[in-house]
């Protein structure tokens, strides 16, 4: 025996507890996984990523500071030696070790902005690597399809607020267009701070979390003001970081709306800059990744967005566009910017020092005085190599009439420097486009890659239109297909069809049937989606009636989007049908999926906008084509499972389609017999007598049965009621054949089904079960009168089942169909209704009648009596100045009168007169006054709703009846039974199969279905541009309305008007016509117009240019920089130079080197007009001219003898096709090219050699004192030539190095 429990708990507070115990599991849980995740984070980063720490502690000028910056009570008890006393220079790569980071985890800031984020401490010698696989691996970003690199002031400056809002919305709009990830600074000042603010804007007009801008700080760890929260061996989750702006001092606090943070550490403290050489690795890094994780060549683009700025900024984008890094910079935002922006429209050779002088004194007032002569010297330098390298510089500039934004300028800058990279014709453009698509900015495809220019096949689109389906970009689907991307080459191969199917959205219904059903069959697994899965599953949702069918309808539907759906319809052939069937497809999504309101709300407006497409192809085909137009009504698509436009029209409800002018036409010929003006009138009378007899015969049906009910039931059956009965079966024998017959091909259980809807059909199958169970009473003698009775309420419904044929009526039809829907609304009211007469009648009952046993009376009292009174039957018995005993019955004895009420004494009765009363004026307030206006106000919502709609209603219905009316037998019943024999013989005695019906479905010629679909698709595309056009008009004229430059645009017309008509009238007046009056005085011309002649820069002519590629800044294979020698500096002409050139020397440990002297030459001798930047041998062989041959080997095309070929060599490092040439040997040109003496070659009578060009080369070796000068010789060959063999042996033997592709 259990021992006794004295603890007592309720069972409700037994499952309260193991609730809340199964919460705190759930949490548990969660908390926990958490835990694991930051532990396993910890672990990682303390592994790969160090920071880096002072080891030798050297007094610097201040007492107690380290000439690192930090103080001594900072540094390790190690670092602290008695050798720090003596004089020792402290050097940072000698005295700086790296250690495990001790500051990591998320970053907690208050107030508005970024409330989380990541941040790490990490060492300058940081791999970029390593940082890369931080963010996208453990700091789970999506990897960028671009890279925006804001750079600019460091402090804080004024924008204006014009600009500041262009610049915000632009920098956002792209970011969260493209996907990209824009890099700054991380600190709360200048430019960053502009750039944080811009994505605060956007947290704060989104509030949400959802597509977060992906905005990361680079910033310096020695210069964080308040960065001791930020560090903990195990990280900090989060880190709460205070922004003190107010007293950071020289020091900068983070900015609180960047999402990530890298805080770069080299040992030091309060030194800015240290983070711009790792962030510069990391950028180059990130460029090097593939775009969309794709081997296609594309890698993540960079841009450089410029905001004012000063000499460090200017160092940045300069070596940003010699890397190939775009750049735009922002006219406006002050500084550098405005200096870049005033000259980047000048030639060269108009950027001089002076010019240089006067931009500097005017952008950068009292820090001018800080410039040396040396430091303009280099700007001026810059400033023209940047100029020059006009396809990566683009600037931004605010105008009233141009609306375009930063996102704009940014993307196209993008696409510009992409365009001169060197890629050929096609793969450029194809580039540009995939860089498009990654952004999912198809305006900036329209305007800058489908040009006029550019001519694409439908082949070049494919791996752009694969990339569009799976990222779901609809307007570039759109795009794609309207510039000539074939459906049927793209999806040629089944296997690019069961990818699309395979990678359709994870939220798509469309993929959850297909999953579905998968499971169902227990086949593989659900990403293994098979042609055949699709083709049952859109089978299911369009209808059984069709055959097995192409499963891309589905793909098109999945998307649920717009462009998408509508131009893989419109691109078909068979567009209407399409159209169609995809309306069907969706209504039948949206009954699947009702729990998904928003989700079926889009499937319904989707198929709404399917059958306005088809409405409008239809209607352009049938104001072209009558005849062409019905054809396609009742073609047989083989596209669609062998079904017709109507039948798809129908099966979809689409009322509005039914409803179109050419569809009723159709159905009106077919209704009135085919009429035309070749049918004779027999036929026509043929064809229409059918509806009308059986009018008359179901009219004299009604009449015999009225007869028999009325005058002629006997006991045993008359010849009239025989008759009847007769005239039942036939109807009986109908009703059957229409059943199972069906000319559409329709399975039985689909039949059946469709046959049970309509709710005409539901009357005829109660009407005669209702005479069958009459007839079955009036047999018996017991229960005759009773089967009278029943065949009685039979004969209502057959009443009823008369309107059933004034459908066809335009009259009466509409009208029936009110009816029906008002009926409906009226089983409504009755439930209210129910509710007012039960309670009012119950309660009437209880207190008049006590304990009432008879059921009728029961029923009478608290039903019959409180529905009458809704019709003024006002009751006597809740009034005792009207009870009369006589009229009822004390206890209930005569069941002919009522029981009378509770009695008094004196025999009066006993309730409470007042409380019935006015229960009774309750009652009747709410029933007869409420209820009943509610049912009027119902009845005449309905009718307005329906009377908007009934016409096409009315027509949608007319199309089954006269459906019904043509297939059914000519003779009308009871003759029809005659029609029944013989159908019923033909099918089952004789097995042959019924005539079908091609009234409604015909079967085309393949030659007639070609040229019918031809001619559709022409109406299509009539169609579609009357659309454009009609929108295009109406944009325009929005446009023209709300333009801000409306105004002035209409006052330069009007003077250019004006301008022309002054010079009419002096044509007319020099050939001596005098007008009548005088003239009126028009506006001076050109006011408004801008002389372009008059612009400087126009009429500006481009000098000659020298040394461009030999003054490149930095020399080939070496970190030594040259001296930046300006544009105008470089022509002999120029005498003397100052001495900041005469004295400037070069790299002299490239001297050093064993030399080749070249004659007349030696160490001494030098050109010391630093023409170049730099003195010295450089790298080329010898002092003074280094000869190279280079050679133009032509020859003439095979096939074609007109085409002559060259050889040249493709330099994939520098991106040029270069000639092959070999280096003379102490300036000899009979130079030898591997085994191959070219001198030798030149008395050959077969060789034709003609020396094309001598003298100076510009090489980027070049220096004052070395230079390179050519001989480019012209080789002809012939293909049959000895040499030709030799010459393309020795061409891959000299250029095999990865670099060259020859």
């Amino acid at each position: 025996m259990l021992p006794r429990c004295e603890i007592k708990i309720h069972p409700d507070k037994i499952d309260s507890r193991l609730g809340s115990v199964k919460v705190q599991i759930r949490t548990g849980l969660s908390q926990l996984f958490s835990d694991i995740k930051k532990h396993y984070l910890a672990s990682w980063i303390k592994d790969n990523i160090q920071k880096e720490e002072c080891c030798f502690y050297v007094q610097g000028d201040r007492e107690g500071v380290c000439m690192c910056g930090y103080l001594k009570i900072h540094h390790v008890d190690d670092s602290i030696k008695p050798e720090s006393n003596q004089a020792v220079t402290w050097d940072r790569h000698n005295h700086v070790r790296q250690v495990p980071t001790d500051a990591f985890g998320d970053i907690s800031f208050g107030g508005l902005g970024q409330k989380t984020g990541k941040y790490v401490r990490v060492s300058s010698d940081t791999k970029p690597e390593v940082l890369y696989q931080l963010l996208t691996e453990h700091w789970k970003l999506p990897p960028p399809n671009l890279i925006i690199s804001v750079t600019g002031g460091a402090k804080n400056f004024y924008m204006k607020p014009q600009l500041k809002a262009q610049f915000r919305r632009g920098l956002i709009k792209v970011a969260q267009t493209t996907g990209a990830w824009i890099i700054t600074g991380g600190t709360h000042t200048g430019v960053m701070k502009h750039t944080g603010q811009a994505v605060r804007d956007y947290i704060l007009s989104n509030n949400s979390t959802e597509g977060q801008i992906v905005t990361i700080g680079i910033a310096t760890w020695g210069v964080i003001h308040n960065r001791k929260p930020l560090v903990h061996p195990q990280g900090r989750f989060p880190a709460y970081y205070s922004q003190d702006v107010q007293t950071q001092g020289h020091m900068s606090c983070l900015d609180n709306n960047h999402s990530h943070f890298l805080l770069v550490d080299d040992g030091t403290n309060g030194r800015y800059g240290v983070e711009i050489e790792l962030r510069s690795r990391l950028e180059r890094l990130i460029s090097q990744q593939p775009l969309g994780n794709k081997e296609s060549g594309v890698r993540i683009p960079v841009v450089c967005v410029v905001l004012e700025g000063g000499p460090g900024t200017l160092n940045t984008i300069y070596m940003a566009m010699l890397n190939g890094t775009p750049c735009v910079v922002l006219e406006g935002s002050g500084r550098l910017a405005d200096v870049i922006a005033h000259v980047a429209g000048f030639p060269v050779a108009k950027v001089t020092l002076s010019l240089i002088h006067q931009l500097l004194k005017r952008f950068f007032c009292q820090e001018y005085a800080s410039f040396t002569e040396l430091m303009v010297i280099e700007w001026t330098k810059k400033i023209q190599d940047m100029i020059q390298m006009s396809q990566l510089l683009t600037v931004f500039r605010i105008s009233e009439d141009d609306h375009g934004d930063v996102d704009v300028a940014i993307l196209q800058a993008l696409l510009k420097a992409n365009r001169s990279s060197g890629s050929e014709g096609r793969e450029s453009w194809e580039r540009q486009l995939e860089l498009a698509v990654a952004w999912n900015r198809v305006d900036i495809a329209k305007s800058d890659i489908f040009t006029e220019e550019s001519q694409w096949k439908s082949s070049d689109l494919h791996e752009a239109m694969f990339s569009a389906l799976l990222g779901n970009k609809h307007q570039f689907v759109r795009l794609f297909l309207e510039n000539g991307v074939c459906l049927r080459q793209f999806l040629q191969e089944d296997t690019t069809l069961c990818h699309l199917y395979t990678h359709l959205p994870t939220s798509c219904f469309f993929l959850r049937l297909l999953v579905k059903r998968i499971q169902t069959e227990r086949t593989a697994a659900p990403l293994n989606i098979s042609l055949r899965l699709v083709s049952d599953e859109i089978r299911h949702l369009l209808g059984s009636f069709t055959q097995p069918l192409y499963p891309l309808p589905g793909l098109a539907i999945s998307y649920l989007k717009e462009d998408v759906s509508v131009n893989v319809s419109i691109i078909c052939l068979d567009c209407m049908s399409a159209a169609l069937a995809a309306s069907k497809i969706l209504k039948k999504l949206a009954e699947e999926d009702e729990e998904e309101d928003d989700e079926a709300k889009e499937m319904r407006e989707l198929a709404n906008y399917y059958e306005r497409h088809a409405i409008g192809v239809f209607s352009e085909c049938h104001s072209c084509d009558e005849d062409r137009a019905r054809r396609m009504l009742i073609r047989s698509s083989p596209s669609w499972g062998h079904t017709t436009c109507l039948r798809l029209a129908l099966e979809a409800n689409d009322k509005s389609f039914i409803a179109h002018s050419g569809v009723q036409t159709l159905l009106t010929q077919i209704w009135c017999g085919e009429l035309a003006v070749d049918n004779p009138l027999w036929r026509v009378l043929l064809c229409m007598v059918k509806f009308y007899w059986n009018i008359v015969f179901y009219f004299g049906f009604l009449l015999l049965f009225s007869v028999v009910l009325m005058i002629d039931f006997q006991t045993t059956p008359s010849w009239r009621e025989c008759l009847l009965y007769v005239w039942i079966f036939s109807l009986v024998c109908e009703e059957i054949r229409q059943l199972f017959h069906d000319p559409d091909g329709f399975p039985f259980n689909k039949k059946a089904k469709m046959y049970i809807k309509d709710m005409w059909n539901i009357l005829d199958v109660l009407s005669i079960l209702l005479f069958i169970i009459g007839l079955v009473f009036r047999l018996t003698t017991s229960l005759f009168y009773a089967g009278k009775v029943i065949l009685c309420i039979d004969f209502i419904i057959f009443c009823l089942r008369l309107m059933a044929i004034f459908i066809v009526s335009k009259t009466l039809g509409p009208k029936i169909i009110i009816v029906k829907r008002m009926i409906l609304d009226m089983f409504f009211f009755l439930f209210l209704l129910s509710i007012w007469v039960l309670a009012f009648g119950v309660a009437k009952q209880g207190i008049l009648i006590n304990n009432e046993d008879r059921l009728n009376w029961i029923v009478r009292g608290a039903v019959y009596e409180p529905y009458l009174i809704i019709f003024g039957n006002m009751p006597s018995d809740i009034d005792t100045t009207q009870f009369d005993i006589s009229a009822c019955t004390v206890n209930g004895t005569d069941p002919l009168k009522p029981k009378c009420p509770v009695l008094n004494e004196d025999q009066r009765p006993a309730f409470p007169e007042w409380l019935t009363i006015i229960l009774l004026c309750v009652y009747l307030l709410f029933a007869n006054i409420l209820l009943l206006n509610l049912l009027i106000a119902i009845f005449n919502y309905t009718f307005q709703e329906v009377q908007d709609n009934t016409d096409n209603i009315w027509k949608f219905q007319r199309y089954e009846l006269i459906k019904e009316y043509y297939s059914r037998p000519a003779l009308p019943p009871p003759f029809i039974l005659l029609s029944h024999i013989y159908i019923f013989i033909r099918r089952l005695v004789l097995r042959k199969p019924l005539q079908g019906h091609q009234t409604f479905k015909e079967e085309l010629s393949k030659e007639e279905e070609e040229e019918l679909l031809s001619w559709e698709s022409f109406m299509k595309d009539n169609y579609l541009q009357s659309t454009r056009q009609q929108h295009s008009q109406d944009m325009d004229q929005r446009q023209e309305l709300t333009h801000p430059g409306h105004a002035l645009r209409f006052s330069v017309q009007v003077s250019q008007s004006a301008e022309a008509l002054q010079w009419i009238m002096d044509a007319l007046k020099s050939q001596g016509f005098n007008a009548i009056i005088d003239a009126p005085q028009l506006a001076s011309p050109g006011k408004h117009c801008k002389d372009e002649s008059a612009d400087p820069k126009t009429k500006e002519v481009e000098k000659k240019s020298y040394h461009v590629n030999a003054r490149r800044l930095v020399y080939p294979g070496s970190n030594i920089t040259r001296f930046p020698v300006p544009e105008e500096k470089v022509p002999w002409e120029v005498p003397d130079l100052n001495d900041s050139y005469r004295h400037f020397h070069g790299p002299h440990d490239f001297l050093r080197k064993p030399c080749f002297l070249g004659t007349g030459f030696n160490e001494n001798t030098f050109f010391f007009f630093c023409r170049t930047g730099m003195r010295g041998r450089g790298s080329l062989c010898c002092l003074g001219p280094n000869h190279i041959l280079e050679l133009v080997l032509t020859r003439y095309e095979a096939s074609i003898g007109s085409v002559l070929e060259f050889l040249s060599v493709w330099n994939r490092e520098e991106s040029l096709w270069e000639l092959p040439g070999v280096s003379s040997v102490g300036g000899a040109l009979a130079a030898t090219w591997g085994e191959y003496r070219i001198g030798d070659t030149w008395d050959d009578e077969q060789l034709y050699v003609l020396q094309v060009y001598e003298g100076y080369v510009d090489d980027i070796r070049n220096t004052d004192s070395a230079w390179l000068e050519t001989t480019v010789l012209n080789i002809h060959l012939d293909r049959t030539d000895h040499q030709l063999a030799d010459i393309n042996r020795m061409v891959r033997t000299q250029y095999s190095h990865p670099s060259y592709h020859p």
